[in-house]
This record gives C-alpha cells, structure tokens and sequence, in this order.
C-alpha cells in the first residue's frame, strides 16, 4: 500500500500544481500570496516527501499525517543501524510519553544513568559483534536498576529469570546474585541475544523473544503459518506485552538518541567517581574497600550491587569482579594490603594517629582520629601461569575472559591462535593468568 502511494505520489503532485495553476490563470485580481507562506509551504512539502522517502529504509511504517510525523521518520531513518526501527501510532504514543512533562524527571535520571551503564553495554557488545543499539532494552527492562526484581521474580538490570540465569552460567548463592552484576548481566545477555539471532535470523524477533522466551516465539510462528515472518508479521501472534514491548523499544531509543530535543538532560547520580572493576581471587571486605578509598560503604555498594553481604567470597578457582570508585583521595597502600591480605589478616598493618589527630580539637575536622595506615611489604612479583580451559555450549571468548584475572580476548586469540571469536563446544584453550 505505501509504496503504491509512493509510486502515486508525482502523478498527485503534478496535478495539483497544474491545478493550482489553472486556477492562478483564473483568478488573475486575486491579491497575491505573501512570500513568506509560500516559502512555509514549500518547507513543509518537503518535509513530507523527505519523511515519505525514508519509509523505504524502515521495517514498517504508518502513514504520516504531520509535518511532526515527517520530521521524527527521517531522524528514525538516521539513527537506524543495525537493528531495523519503524513508526506507527503505538511507537508515536509512546514518543509522546516519553517527550511529556511529566515523564521529564524520570527521562532526566534515566540519562544520568546511562552516562554510567551505557558505556559497560557498549564495551561488552562490541567484545561480541553485537549491535551497540541492544543497550537500549536495559533501559525497557528495568530502568537500569540493579536492584529491580519484578513481579515475576526476574532481577536485575537485565531482568533474568533464575532458570534463565543458570543458563547462562550467571552464579547466585548466598553470597553474590550476579543478574544484579551490569558486567556479569550484560555478558549472559550478549550470549542470549546471539543464540536468539542465530536461530530466527530477525533482530526485532529476537529482542521479542527476550521478553516471552524464544519457545513462545517459536509457536507464534507455527500458529501464523508464515515462512520467516518479521516481528510486524508475526506480532498479531505474540502475547499483548510483547507486542508493545518493541514499540516501547524503538520510542525509547529515539527519544535518549534525541534528548537533546526534548529537553531531557541527565541529572546527578551515586556514580559521581570512574569505575575500576578488576578481578580479586581472595576474600575481600568491602568494608575496607570502603575505608582504603574513603568513601561510605553504601557506595562501595552501589557501585557493587550484586554482593549479598559486606565479605567478597572470592578464590583463585572463582574470581569475583570488583568495581572501585577511583577518586582523588585514595590510599594505594591501604588498597593494596585490603585486596592482597585474608580477611582478618592485619599482621602488617599499623594503627597509628592521623596528623589530624595530633591537632588541637578546635583544628580538627569532624571525623579524624586513628586511622589505619599500610605499612606493606614489597610485593613479590610473580611470572605469568597457564590453565587449560574447556569449552563448554554458550561459551564465548569474553565471557572466559572475565573468569580469569588479566585475561582478555585478544591475548586468548594469541595464545591459541586463533583467527576468530568462534568457539567449538570441547575445544581446549590455553589461558594465562596474570599477576
């Protein structure tokens, strides 16, 4: 239908203006038309015929009515990558939510939060060829809170169902619930996304699969008797929440991509300091942690979401990702002796009074007094070690990378030369585990 009206669309123009001109040739006393309406009009003719030319770059389309509709459909056009979008009167309503006042302090922290969470989404996508534009259905899921569980017990800021974490070889015990991790999280949903593509070859099919599971996309399809359907073909099939979760999808990555627009600008978050994850392969007490960098432990926290308690339970068998606030004031010794030293071991560490404390009270600023200070030893700087890996299924090569401390994905493409990220289930890779 449209592009029967795209086909039309000349032969309608051409007779209008001939129209118009006939009627020009008639109406000859008529007073003449001010230039600056013509000038109007002819802007918003070809913001209509720009906004028509791009309804052949998006997946779907409804007709546009607007000048508004013309203008939202070639920025659409624009900022479309890999993942296909479209415009409909459910994608524009939800436009319109987003854009409304009311939702402006919302859409103000949801900007802030990116700042913080978007980059991590967009390090680990590229780390597995994934679209950068998948970051944006965090955002759907969950409003990038870590700590979201919803109503059908899906949790974190990826929002994943206990079967489905385990899966995807997210751990939870009574120490740690790594669908709270954004690093964690965002690595097992990377491997979803690509076992969803892989299968129905469609980008929107499989980010509705995301939301109803890929069975129940598999049966949609059986029940529509179509061969490859795309998700507008397919969504009369899919459950009512699915069918408007792509809709929320696109609206809210036009809307974030054109912030700027709409007046949504990022308001302040906890994430005031850079974030430096590293891996720790001992026991760790965030409370320290906390100490080693001065800052309050509910920060350390924040920036650490998916520890059920203040004590890290790590081991060289199974590291643990810790993210550290990096902030002007910090005390490298401090960190040094916390992260290197048992729980509970202080064998060399010195209580000793702060320089503050030796002060007259009058000069003291509140909250000085003793402070422990590291007094470390030299650390011993050992060689790099081996350990073989085995592949197992849903395997990928950054998500064994973060298993060992030092790893990365091109030092594992080099140890075992490899000239690609493809895996085989049994494979044997050798991987170095640095100091």
């Amino acid at each position: 239908m449209i592009k029967s009206l795209l086909w039309l669309m000349p032969f309608c123009l051409f007779g209008f203006q001939s129209s118009l001109h006939a009627q020009d040739m008639e109406l000859v006393d008529m007073e003449p038309v001010p230039l600056h309406l013509i000038e109007a009009a002819s802007n918003q003719r070809q913001i209509i015929i720009s906004g028509l030319d791009s309804l052949k770059t998006l997946s779907y389309c409804a007709p546009l009515y607007t000048a508004e509709d013309s203008l939202v459909f070639n920025r659409m056009r624009k900022i479309q990558q890999t993942i296909p979008l479209a415009l409909n009167e459910e994608i524009k309503s939800y436009i319109d939510k987003y854009i409304s006042r009311n939702y402006n302090p919302y859409m103000n922290k949801l900007k802030g939060l990116t700042e913080y969470y978007f980059p991590i989404y967009e390090k680990i996508f590229s780390e597995n060829q994934l679209p950068e534009e998948l970051k944006y259905l965090s955002v759907i899921e969950s409003s990038l809170d870590p700590n979201l569980v919803s109503r059908a017990g899906a949790v974190g800021p990826w929002q994943f169902m206990y079967p489905t974490a385990k899966v995807y070889d997210l751990t939870m015990d009574s120490y740690i619930d790594e669908r709270k991790d954004p690093y964690a999280a965002c690595y097992a949903a990377s491997r979803y996304f690509q076992d969803a593509y892989d299968e129905f070859n469609d980008w929107l099919l499989a980010l509705a699969s995301y939301n109803c599971g890929r069975g129940c996309v598999r049966r949609a399809i059986q029940r529509s008797g179509l061969q490859n359907p795309d998700f507008w073909q397919l969504a009369p099939y899919l459950p009512k929440e699915t069918q408007n979760y792509i809709p929320k999808f696109i609206a809210m990555t036009y809307t974030l991509k054109h912030a700027d627009d709409y007046g949504i600008s990022a308001a302040a978050t906890d994430f005031a300091w850079e974030a430096r994850p590293i891996m720790v392969e001992k026991p760790i007490n965030l409370q320290q942690v906390a100490q080693a960098v001065d800052l309050p432990l509910e920060t350390i926290k924040k920036f650490n979401p998916a520890y059920k308690r203040t004590v890290v339970n790590a081991s060289t068998e199974s590291p643990k990702r810790l993210v550290l606030p990096h902030k002007g004031s910090l005390n490298d010794s401090l960190l040094y002796v916390v992260l290197n030293d048992q729980v509970g071991d202080r064998s060399n560490m010195l209580a000793i009074k702060d320089e503050r404390a030796s002060t007259s009270p009058s000069k003291r600023s509140s909250g000085s007094g003793e402070r422990l200070v590291a007094v470390s030893r030299k650390a011993t700087k050992r060689g790099a070690v081996y350990t073989t890996y085995t592949v197992k299924k849903g395997d990928t090569l950054s998500h064994i990378a973060a298993r060992y401390k030092g790893a990365t994905v091109a030092q594992i493409k080099t140890d075992n030369n490899l000239r690609s990220t493809r895996l085989k289930i049994g494979q044997k890779l050798r991987i170095k585990k640095s100091s």
